[in-house]
């Protein structure tokens, strides 16, 4: 089918055919030929860059230009967002529509999306939004759910689960879109969704898939091929370089960090010396781009040496704006092969021509090494073969021995997907859910408990059999009362505190433990700040980090010195799961300590063995239980906790010591900056403003175009920027707005 022949609005079909988009691919056509531009439901399993987007472009767009209303499009992860944000915003811009992402805070109504047409957020953001009732939702048309199988996914099923169920509640004639990778049981979903059934292995560009052991690729059709050396033991070196020769890129996935680090610095030693000239200088300019962003440290040096050669690691332990750089200089084609953990599969767009995987196993705490699920593989396996440029995909999984081969072949390659299941029944995922639905009137009882959840995806693949979850949702109304999160009786209504644990976002059982811990404490007059962040850093719903036994011998230190100041702590009681469990939280309370104290990145590094990557969700992930804390003491009167919690949280953004709170209101003036002013005596606004430019000029990082600009700003009010590209100057991330009725 033509775009052409398409029924929708001609300035949408010029600019399809300005990006080159003149005929639609078998599904797209399947699609529209089903009804995806009348309304009609439809779940979309199909492999990656089989034309998933424009299906979605295709049914926002008309539904709105058709309809009015808004458009939602989920995405599982904030970067996957940003990137549709970008993709989107072009053909929306043709049309007159305007497009707003939201992804972040969860105490935020976020009120400009209520003058935007197509709105992208996150599975969690829109759950949020749904909570804090906010009064646009019931304008809603149409939504897509981007990479719905992970309803599979045992952290963010529950939530994308109970959002489409809420969506089919209420909003009855909304239509849903659902994109998935091709999975087995994709007709259960359509059925539960009330969809047409769009499964295909088509793809644009061929995928090859095979295994390499000792100089040669065996295929699954059988065929054997000379690929790589047979010198090359590791496999992924002279695999990922001959790509590159023949005018492709790699993407190379390893199981852990120190691996897929390890693995782009051994490729890049052979990669640089078959690079031309020109390109070598291209990937200078992206190494000094990422060295002038974040602070510096031993991580990102690393990483800029990597890139100069030509490959490049991509993990979680990197920040934001290094992976950014790393993935539109692939995407541009500069950087030839990024060696990425799996992570990287389920997020950001990157095709490659060739797809290198290193092991088929992944390591647990707990549960060692296992073997990863077919859909895993095939979502790797499917980043191979970019449209437009590669006339071929082909993903390569390394055997370590002979015998490994056939057993890769039968069990991974020619397999089947496993069955996707509902991750909903279980208490840690109920328990955040029910009390959501009480407090939005859908469950006042245990019948109208079982009466929502048989609506889910889980009710559906366990119709007749619900009794199965009875006790669990038993043990959730047994810890929502026992926290007065709800009242003690039917019919059963949200307490102040219940409501606005709701409204937070928040795991009750991190609600329970924060008011538990608070109320304890509440009369007292000082409590220490490692303390307040051991209690917030001991909730479910801040990420722990393995422990070395290194940082045993800095934590006993500090537990000791603080022995009377923790709260809820009880040590005569502790066995060594909760020593090991309490040494996990004052490692994360430690780090944010630190930084609260000025230590740079690189130090907390070396301390702690933390990334910087990871260091910003903990301080992200610390200073919204920190405002959780607040809103708590706000609700039960504990002013000094709240008056302390206040001045913790406004510290954790810049990573600063109280006496710079008044210099870091300049804007653009970060951590580094106000430190420079305060210790040369500039300690105020007003003592800024009577101060020499020359005087300012000699202060480390300043200079007399930073100083003029500074001065001259607090003089007449004109905007301050600094303009040296020093990311390390940037604000932590801020505390976002609050959020109000969801389908009255």
């Amino acid at each position: 089918m033509k775009v052409d022949d398409l029924q929708i609005d001609d300035r949408l079909k010029s600019v399809l055919i300005q990006d080159g988009i003149e005929k639609l691919y078998p599904p797209q056509t399947e699609a529209v030929q089903k009804g995806l531009l009348t309304g009609k439901n439809f779940v979309v399993a199909i492999p990656t860059a089989s034309g998933k987007t424009l299906i979605a472009i295709l049914s926002m767009i008309s539904t709105l230009l058709n309809s009015g209303g808004k458009a939602i499009y989920l995405a599982p992860l904030r970067a996957l967002a940003s990137e549709k944000y970008e993709e989107f915003s072009r053909y929306a811009d043709a049309v007159d529509l305007r497009v707003s992402i939201s992804t972040g805070d969860m105490d935020n109504k976020a009120p400009w999306l209520g003058s935007s047409d197509i709105i992208i957020a996150t599975n969690e953001k829109f759950d949020s939004l749904i909570r804090h009732k906010v009064t646009w939702l019931n304008d809603i048309k149409v939504i897509v759910s981007d990479e719905i199988h992970l309803i599979n996914d045992a952290d963010r099923g529950p939530v994308l689960e109970v959002v489409l169920s809420l969506i089919r509640r209420n909003i009855k004639h909304c239509q849903i879109v659902a994109l998935s990778a091709t999975i087995i049981n994709a007709d259960e979903l359509a059925e539960w969704l009330d969809a047409e059934l769009i499964l295909s292995d088509w793809r644009p560009v061929k995928l090859k898939e095979g295994v390499w052991h000792n100089g040669s690729i065996k295929y699954a059709d059988g065929s054997i091929v000379t690929a790589g050396e047979k010198s090359d033991t590791t496999g992924y070196i002279s695999l990922s370089t001959e790509i590159v020769v023949q005018g492709g890129q790699a993407l190379v996935f390893a199981n852990t960090r120190k691996s897929a680090m390890s693995t782009s610095k051994n490729i890049s030693k052979k990669l640089h010396k078959i690079l031309s000239k020109q390109n070598l200088d291209e990937l200078q300019e992206i190494a000094n781009t990422i060295r002038s962003k974040g602070e510096k440290t031993e991580l990102r040096e690393r990483l800029a040496k990597t890139v100069e050669k030509g490959s490049a690691f991509h993990h979680a332990g990197l920040i934001a704006a290094h992976r950014k750089i790393i993935e539109d200089a692939f995407r541009q084609r500069i950087i030839k092969v990024i060696s990425s953990t799996p992570s990287l599969a389920a997020g950001v767009n990157l095709p490659s021509r060739r797809v290198i995987i290193r092991s088929l196993s992944r390591f647990s705490m707990g549960f060692g090494n296992y073997q990863i699920p077919v859909l895993e593989y095939k979502q790797m396996a499917g980043r191979a073969g970019r449209p437009n440029f590669d006339p071929y995909g082909e993903a390569i999984v390394v055997a370590r021995n002979y015998t490994e081969i056939q057993e890769i072949l039968d069990r991974y390659i020619r397999a089947d997907t496993e069955e996707i299941y509902s991750k909903l029944g279980t208490e840690p995922a109920l328990r955040s859910h029910i009390l959501a639905f009480i407090y939005a009137g859908y469950v006042t009882s245990f019948d109208t408990a079982i009466t929502m959840i048989s609506a889910t995806f889980y009710g559906y693949q366990n119709e007749g059999s619900l009794y199965i979850v009875e006790n669990e949702i038993l043990k959730v109304f047994d810890i929502l009362v026992e926290a007065k999160l709800i009242t003690t009786k039917e019919p059963y209504r949200t307490t102040p505190f219940g409501k606005r644990t709701t409204e937070l976002y928040l795991d009750p059982l991190s609600a329970r433990l924060l008011k538990k811990g608070l109320e304890k404490t509440s009369n007292n007059k000082s409590i220490p700040e490692i303390a307040y962040l051991q209690l917030i850093a001991s909730t479910p719903d801040v990420r722990s980090y393995n422990l070395r036994q290194k940082d045993y011998n800095i934590l006993f230190d500090i537990a000791e010195k603080y022995t009377d100041d923790w709260i809820d702590i009880e040590f005569d009681d502790f066995s060594e799961f909760d020593q090991d469990l309490f040494f996990t939280t004052l490692k994360t309370a430690f780090a944010v300590q630190l930084w609260l104290n000025e230590s740079s990145e690189e130090h907390i590094f070396k301390e702690l063995a933390m990334t910087s990557g990871d260091l910003h969700y903990v301080r992200e992930s610390c200073e919204w239980m920190l405002h959780c804390a607040a809103e708590f003491s706000k609700i039960f009167k504990w002013k000094n906790h709240r008056k302390s919690l206040l001045t913790m949280i406004n510290r954790l953004k810049y990573g600063i010591k109280k006496e710079l709170l008044p210099l870091v209101e300049i804007p653009n003036i970060g951590r580094v900056r106000a430190r420079s002013l305060y210790n040369a005596g500039y300690k105020s606004i007003e003592s800024i403003i009577n101060a020499k430019e020359e005087e300012i000029a000699r202060l480390p990082r300043f200079g007399p175009l930073i100083a003029r600009n500074l001065v001259k700003a607090l003089t007449d009010g004109t905007e301050f920027k600094i303009l040296d590209g020093d990311a390390s100057e940037e604000p932590g991330s801020g505390i976002q707005e609050s959020l109000t009725s969801y389908f009255d």
